[in-house]
């Protein structure tokens, strides 16, 4: 019974400290990635890529190795095609890679699924960084007041 409640104990302690230690202010790491973008709109043969874009000082998430905010990187190319070539309903997605070869990689393997391997089934389009270029997300930080 004495190891019982000593175990117990034992156990809220360490619950106490891991939630503690996780509420400190930890400052979100950034680092250089490069994005490029992809848009297609399913009732449409037109699909956008963008150049490959080297952005400093984004937020990679360190258990998943992904790039936080990408819905905010995929809402900047949404908005250059709803508000500046009034293209609205696009579908728009983000890819990375935390180095140009890596990035590189994705992009021909995306772009032969469209060039290649379906083609003259879909007009592929090209956009250059002078046409669009993404905004790098700056973290928040967040502070507690007592």
């Amino acid at each position: 019974m004495k190891y019982l409640k000593f175990i117990a104990l034992a156990f809220v302690l360490s619950a106490f400290l891991t939630v503690h230690a996780d509420k400190k202010d930890k400052k979100p790491e950034t680092t250089k990635a490069y994005l490029f973008g992809f848009v297609a709109n399913f009732t449409d043969s037109v699909v956008y890529f963008t150049d490959i874009q080297e952005i400093e000082n984004v937020t990679i998430l360190k258990k998943t190795k992904f790039l936080k905010d990408r819905d905010a990187y995929s809402d900047q190319l949404r908005y250059y095609f709803t508000e500046k070539l009034k293209m609205p309903h696009r579908t728009c997605i983000v890819s990375f890679g935390l180095t140009r070869k890596e990035a590189e990689k994705k992009y021909v393997k995306m772009r032969n699924l469209y060039t290649e391997k379906n083609a003259g089934r879909y007009d592929v389009r090209y956009l250059s960084e002078n046409d669009f270029k993404f905004q790098a997300i700056l973290p928040v930080e967040i502070t507690e007041t007592e």
